[in-house]
């Protein structure tokens, strides 16, 4: 073995230990762990610019390898072909036609009180708005529920639905019309895929690797002017986004169209 990638990290069904025996002369860490491995029997890291900035190497034990756009590459065109199917009608899911759904997919531990208090700003000022997220805990979406409650924001307007079937999850993502990014921890993968499924992503970066990926997913779909500056950067963002909304469907059309 002359190049062995490591394509886990410190995750789930991790193999660190055989990285560590170090069997190859060169070894790299890719996709699979968000940052630094920190040790030195991994060589190479491969990132992108906007997730691991260039003046920044002292922050790294690895060299940077940086390929352009983002490293969190993917081709749903050949993994995942029901992404090019036909969207099941939105009041399947609660949704009435006119509608404008934010949604968050993220994990609800990446949710923190500075961003949910953004949502709840937003979905003061656009009375057809609702924020869509995912049910990883009963616990945590009824609190969230809640904490909106306490914001002005009726908790019927907060839809919680379980994780969607493989075979139809990027249809039904597809529904949203905006995805909303945690800025404490972006969404990764889960960016990638909503991209995928023709849903602009809004995002906030961060100083952490794990706080930049999705500058890079969204910089490599085009759509850098969805890298906001702060908090109320992003707020301004989103709100024109809801007043424009032919601004917001060229995006998403433009997002089929350049996947299909």
């Amino acid at each position: 073995v002359n190049v062995l990638i490591d394509l886990t990290g410190y995750t789930l069904s991790m193999q660190t230990e055989i990285m560590a025996i170090g069997p190859a002369p060169v070894q790299v860490s890719f996709h699979g762990f968000p940052g630094t491995m920190g040790a030195d029997f991994i060589h190479y890291l491969v990132a992108d610019p906007r997730t691991t900035p260039p003046e920044y190497p002292e922050f790294y034990t690895e060299m940077l390898v940086l390929v352009p756009h983002t490293y969190l590459t993917n081709d749903h065109r050949q993994s995942r072909r029901e992404v090019l199917g036909n969207p099941p009608p939105r009041a399947e899911f609660g949704f009435a036609e006119e509608d404008l759904v934010l949604c968050s997919f993220n994990q609800l531990y990446k949710i923190e009180p500075a961003i949910f208090e953004v949502w709840m700003r937003l979905l003061k000022a656009i009375p057809h708005a609702k924020l869509w997220i995912l049910r990883f805990t009963e616990d945590g979406a009824n609190k969230l529920r809640k904490y909106a409650e306490k914001h002005g924001v009726s908790p019927e307007r907060i839809v919680v639905h379980d994780q969607f079937p493989a075979e139809r999850e990027f249809l039904i993502k597809g529904l949203a019309d905006l995805f909303l990014d945690t800025p404490l921890f972006n969404a990764h993968t889960t960016g990638g895929d909503v991209l995928w499924s023709g849903v602009p992503i809004l995002t906030l970066p961060g100083e952490g690797f794990a706080q930049r990926v999705a500058s890079g997913l969204v910089a490599s779909a085009g759509m850098g002017y969805m890298v906001s500056r702060d908090l109320q950067d992003y707020y301004d963002i989103a709100l024109g986004l809801a007043r424009r909304p032919e601004v917001l469907q060229a995006m998403r059309t433009r997002l089929r169209q350049d996947r299909d």
